[in-house]
């Protein structure tokens, strides 16, 4: 409920589109839910920063081998090629980025049924671009969460700031 506040107050306020929402300190275990996804926050990590925009959130995760950011968006731009397959879990897949020890996962969310939209972006420190990655990129599940039990949801849109949303 606080981050649909701080949306809501935002918007109201003159806001920029995204704000830093206020957050009782979450340490997993716990399971994190966002609009088309999901992801397991083990023992050991903590969310530090939560950013909620109107077509975009993200949560910044430390854990013991660095920090992490973990990115939803119904509107990134996809790019032309976006790197090496790495992982495949359900419908979602999960790709290298080139440049970068950053990762792209693709699946089918509601606003793009028919055909893989570019959903998350997961990148930061803690990430070497080596196999070990695998222990956080895969804790990612793109789909549904709504059947999921969640410890914490963290939503975003229009729909939450207009108040049509949970």
């Amino acid at each position: 409920m606080d981050l649909i506040i701080a949306l809501t107050l935002a918007l109201a306020t003159g806001g920029a589109g995204q704000v830093e929402a206020p957050d009782p300190e979450i340490i997993g275990p716990k399971t994190l839910c966002f609009k088309y996804s999901s992801f397991q926050l083990l023992d050991g990590e903590r969310v530090v920063d939560v950013r909620i925009g109107l077509e975009a959130m993200g949560i910044e995760v430390e854990g013991p081998h660095g920090r992490y950011s973990i990115r939803e968006s119904e509107i990134f731009a996809r790019p032309t090629t976006l790197g090496r397959r790495v992982h495949r879990k359900g419908a979602a897949t999960y790709y290298r980025s080139r440049n970068a020890a950053s990762y792209a996962i693709t699946g089918r969310t509601s606003y793009s049924p028919d055909r893989d939209a570019l959903v998350l972006w997961v990148s930061g420190s803690a990430l070497t671009g080596r196999a070990a990655d695998a222990t956080i990129y895969s804790r990612v599940t793109v789909g549904d969460p709504a059947s999921l039990r969640c410890d914490r949801r963290y939503l975003y849109g229009w729909d939450i700031a207009l108040g049509r949303g949970d």
